[in-house]
């Protein structure tokens, strides 16, 4: 795991060699069990079982099964946030932006498919309050970067309305990954059309 740059938390990770592959064991850990159990399954008694540590090990490095989500979420959402860095470039090099968009949704539901303990964290971040007040941190700095994206594709908005749309955007791609988790991945075809189309919509609509 790499420090997060978007870090609520201003996280420390282990240096030495043996400390760094226990807290990545423990991370490791927790994601299979979020897949295996979903948020409301993750306990720091489970973790530490599975981990083959004693429970005092874990809370040496996270304070408590929250901090765990935070960083497993943080760096999982930079990466993502990552994707934008290659839209601009689609962009500039004159990509339309219906094609950029649909990359997006494409990529990130490959990106979902392969860590689905993402969409089990995303469900347990939205019942409580300190992850939900986290999460909204991370939104926002995500949303900042977009709308970076979005200025190259719309140059007469203003710097105002393109926050709106990234905020619209970043909305409806996190009740994407609740689609995801309720509809799953047998056919996600129509999905990623449905995300796409919708995506572009709310960046289409006037700004109220």
């Amino acid at each position: 795991m790499n420090e997060s740059l978007i870090a609520p938390s201003q996280r420390t990770i282990p240096v030495q060699k043996r400390a760094l592959e226990k807290y990545e064991l423990i991370l490791g850990v927790s994601c299979g069990l979020l897949e295996e159990r979903g948020f409301s399954g993750l306990s720091t008694r489970e973790i530490a079982r599975r981990a083959d540590c004693n429970i005092a090990t874990v809370y040496r490095y996270f304070d408590g099964v929250n901090d765990i989500i935070k960083a497993l979420g943080e760096p999982f959402l930079l990466g993502i946030s990552g994707l934008f860095d290659q839209m601009s470039a689609n962009l500039i090099r004159g990509d339309s932006l219906d094609s950029v968009v649909q990359f997006f949704i494409e990529v990130l539901t490959k990106v979902l498919e392969e860590n689905r303990w993402a969409l089990h964290a995303e469900a347990g971040i939205v019942t409580d309050l300190d992850l939900i007040a986290w999460d909204r941190q991370l939104m926002q700095k995500i949303e900042t970067k977009l709308s970076g994206v979005l200025a190259i594709a719309l140059p007469d908005k203003s710097a105002g309305d393109l926050q709106v749309i990234s905020h619209r955007l970043v909305r409806h791609w996190k009740a994407y990954m609740q689609t995801l988790m309720t509809e799953g991945f047998g056919d996600v075809r129509w999905l990623i059309k449905d995300a796409t189309l919708t995506s572009l919509a709310l960046i289409k609509a006037d700004i109220g």
